[in-house]
This record gives C-alpha cells, structure tokens and sequence, in this order.
C-alpha cells in the first residue's frame, strides 16, 4: 500500500510542478491606484487565458510573472464580460503551454487548482474533485454565465484565471469564483467554453452576438429528450421574426439548442445581421421561422 501511495504521491507533485510552471501570476494597477492581482495561464507560445474581471479594470502596464522568471509586461488581446473570459499576450516563451480538454468534466473526477491567491503565493496548488456540473454563476450585471464546473478545490481571491486540470494535466476549466459564505464551493469555467470564446478573442478582440428579441426559460416539455427545453416566455416589439410565446426552440441555423449556453453559442458572428431559418415546435408540429438577428 505504502508503494502505492508512493507512486501516486510522485506523480501529483510531478504534475503540479509541470502545470504550475505554465501558470502566471498577473498585476496591475487600476485608475484608481489600486493593486489587484490574479492568474493566468499560457494557452500558446504568447498568449496566456485569464478572467476578464482580473484585468477589466487594469491600466498599462500589466505584469505577468511565470514561477522562476522575470516579470514581463502583457497586453490584452481581447475580453468577453459575458463569459469572464479574457486573452493577455507576451512575447513568445519556451514555456510549454498547457492543453485544453477534449472531453468535458466528469463528476468526481480528480482535479488540481493551480494560482496565486492573494497574489501573495504564486504556484500554489490544491487538490479535489469536480463536486458538481452544469452550475450556472450569477454575474454583477445580473446576467449568468452557463454550465461552469464546480469544485472543491481551493479558489482564493487570486485564483482567478488560473487553469483546473485533470490527472493528465490537460485544463478542464478556467477557475473564476469562491463562494465566501461556505467551505470548499468553487466555480470553474469549462474547457468547452474556453475552446468556444478564446479563437474568436484572439481574431476579433471580442465577442459579437445577435439578439432574436425574445425571452427564454427551461421548461419541462413533454417529449423532450431532456425532459426540459427552451421555451419562449416573452417577445419584444423589437423580434426577429415572427416567434410567439409559448414556441419551443429546437435550433438555429443548423445548430440544435436545447440550454441557454448552446442558445448564446448559435447567436454569434456568423449569423448577426442576417436571415436565418430558427426551428420551433408549435402547436404540435415543428415550424420554420424566418428571422433576422440583429447585433447587440
């Protein structure tokens, strides 16, 4: 057993050692002097992911420090408020970047929280499980962001934007909030959304998305394979197109939606300002309707 032990011991610090190495700590100051700090980590040769609420506020220069490295000054590439997602970019590293997860968290699994919290101690690394899936995370502005991972895993001020990894180092998630009121309850971005929102930052320096001018809630509906599906619950004045309450979104374009996370997927660049073909189910049949989303 105590071989055993051993091993597995040997093998969480060679993986800390490796995933810490790549995660940065980043600070700044604000207009207002003050000097927050928060994580990172290299998702390619120059260019490290972090939260957009660790750099929203920050002025130039921003610093970014790697464990063992000088600091080096970091420009922000692009960010997304909705998502908490941000892109910082540095000149080219030998560091090795980390890779994204190509299957989703499982509940459960194994799972290491690499940062700085506090800004005090950089490669600082707790240990737990993925505690609980699909979470849905209140923002300032009132709005949510979708599907994140939660964890028992440490997540101090500081924490943010550094990676949550698997056992085979690969980032499952971007970690983004405690929960003050309560003992081991993190939130962590998923790699899903990573993989979604950072190519398009890294093109385009944000996120543009298209509004069909309706509201929806998760409602059980009969038939559902998920026993819930996107129901329209009110339409503005201002609508895409003919869509009325009650309405069931089965997809937009060629994209199913069956959750809020794959609606604001399909409402994006691709199809802001231009017709599309939104599928519901109406009165007992399905029902193409053309609409036209408009950029918000």
């Amino acid at each position: 057993m105590s071989r055993l032990l051993r091993q597995f011991s040997d093998e969480i610090a060679e993986l800390a050692a490796r995933v810490a190495a790549s995660t940065a700590t980043v600070t700044g100051l604000t207009r207002d002097f003050d000097q927050p700090s928060g994580s990172a980590w290299l998702y390619d040769d120059e260019h490290l992911v972090t939260n957009n609420h660790v750099v929203e506020d920050l002025v130039d220069p921003i610093e970014v420090r790697f464990p063992e490295e000088p600091a080096t000054r970091a420009l922000v590439v692009g960010r997304d408020p909705l998502t908490d997602l941000a892109v910082l970019r540095v000149d080219r590293t030998a560091i090795a970047p980390l890779r994204l997860a190509e299957r989703p968290a499982r509940l459960g699994e194994l799972c290491l929280a690499v940062g700085s919290p506090l800004g005090e101690f950089p490669a600082s690394i707790s240990i737990g499980i993925v505690s609980g899936l699909k979470r849905s995370l209140p923002t300032p502005d009132l709005s949510a962001i979708f599907d994140v991972i939660q964890t028992d895993c440490a997540i101090n001020p500081g924490n943010s934007g550094g990676p949550l990894v698997d056992v085979d180092g690969c980032v499952i998630g971007v970690n983004t909030a405690g929960v003050s009121e309560a003992d081991g309850i993190g939130f962590a971005i998923p790699a899903e959304t990573v993989a979604d929102i950072v190519p398009e930052l890294l093109s385009h320096g944000s996120i543009q998305r298209a509004s069909l001018g309706i509201g929806v809630a998760l409602r059980k509906v009969d038939g559902s394979a998920a026993g819930e599906a996107l129901v329209v619950t009110s339409v503005s004045e201002k609508a895409a197109g003919p869509l009325l309450r009650g309405d069931v979104l089965l997809a937009i374009g060629d994209r199913p939606v069956h959750s809020q996370n794959e609606l604001l997927r399909a409402l994006r660049r691709r199809v802001a300002n231009r017709k599309i073909q939104v599928l519901v189910w109406r009165e007992g049949q399905e029902v193409s309707v053309e609409c036209l989303p408009r950029s918000r």
